[in-house]
């Protein structure tokens, strides 16, 4: 075999070398472009439109109540049921580890309200104490800030990895109901018998505002779910009878991002 034909041979090799590997790597590419596609799907997905279910407690309350020409104290009652749902959407910061979220929100809550005022100066048929149910479902626009660990999970790992503390507040209003408004008098205080002469003049329902700010923590396993629990503090506006209400408590959810 002459060199010739030895330099041919080598060429056709080399070019059936490269024909070979022209498909190879236009595959490998076209994987490379899945897998970042993939990648900023899931992305998209964690940071996306969200949706999210809770339940909690409130852990007390402060305010006055107005009966007649007296204020009546506000006692802290059992802790009383929270529910609430939420719809809102995410959006995070390109430089900085932050996510912003926007949500309308309902929240039912469930709670006591009682009180007394001393004795001492009142005639035996004076109203000396109420209690009465309320309720209330208030509608409401939230924002949160939440620092977003996810992008450090490669440092400190999958699992703090998926930790996002966040703080926010919101402002709405609604709807208060009372019901089962019951009084004493201060004969029936001190163990008599006597009816009081008038009776908590709680409204039926009412519209008022309120407004809230919260803190708490959220947990992701996965893209879409994640768990939370938060503190928050909520504030009405004055009503009829009732002035300067408040509450706190926690709540507890499961949030899903699609």
């Amino acid at each position: 075999m002459t060199a010739s034909t030895l330099t041919r041979t080598a060429a056709c090799c080399l070019g059936v070398f490269c024909l070979l590997q022209v498909p190879a790597n236009a595959a490998e590419l076209e994987l490379k472009s899945l897998n970042s596609l993939t990648d900023a799907t899931n992305q998209k997905r964690k940071i996306g439109p969200f949706v999210s279910i809770a339940v909690g407690e409130t852990l007390g309350h402060t305010g006055t109540t107005r009966v007649g020409d007296r204020n009546f104290s506000l006692d802290d009652a059992d802790g009383s049921a929270m529910f609430s749902i939420e719809v809102g959407k995410s959006w995070k910061a390109k430089r900085i580890p932050l996510q912003f979220s926007l949500a309308a929100e309902a929240t039912f809550t469930s709670t006591t309200l009682q009180g007394s005022v001393p004795t001492g100066s009142l005639n035996p048929d004076d109203l000396a104490a109420y209690q009465a149910d309320m309720n209330s479902l208030i509608f409401s626009l939230n924002g949160t800030f939440a620092l977003d660990l996810y992008r450090y999970r490669a440092r400190i790992g999958k699992i703090l990895g998926g930790f996002k503390p966040y703080v926010g507040g919101g402002l709405g209003g609604g709807q208060v109901w009372f019901r089962n408004a019951t009084g004493k008098s201060a004969d029936q205080l001190t163990g008599g018998t006597t009816e009081p002469n008038e009776q908590p003049p709680f409204s039926i329902d009412e519209f008022i505002n309120a407004w809230n700010w919260r803190a708490g923590l959220e947990w992701s396993w996965e893209e879409r779910y994640s768990v939370f629990a938060e503190y928050r503090k909520s504030y009405f506006g004055d009503l009829d009878n009732l002035r300067g209400y408040g509450n706190d408590g926690y709540l507890v959810g499961f949030r899903y991002r699609y």
